[in-house]
């Protein structure tokens, strides 16, 4: 499975992230490590975020894990620029 993540560390509920897509619309996922690795492994799993056609958007961490940022789109056309914004 073809995907952008970036392991952003661990941070409290409420810390903030403002995501930008330039390029092409794409799923935006905030998931925390037992979600993400469901994701590697072809399993159920939840995430935080959704399918994105406009952008900067923001992400709101809901509680206190390690989270991962994974952004499903066409690699080929995309970029991806994210920055802490709260927290």
């Amino acid at each position: 499975m073809e995907h952008l993540y970036w392991d952003l560390g661990s941070f409290a509920g409420g810390a903030q992230f403002e995501v930008t897509l330039r390029g092409s619309s794409a799923r935006v996922m905030l998931m925390d490590r037992d979600e993400y690795q469901a994701y590697l492994d072809g399993e159920e799993y939840e995430y935080f975020g959704g399918f994105f056609d406009f952008s900067p958007l923001v992400l709101e961490v809901p509680y206190d894990d390690r989270w991962y940022l994974v952004v499903d789109s066409n690699l080929h056309r995309i970029s991806v620029e994210f920055q802490q914004v709260f927290g």
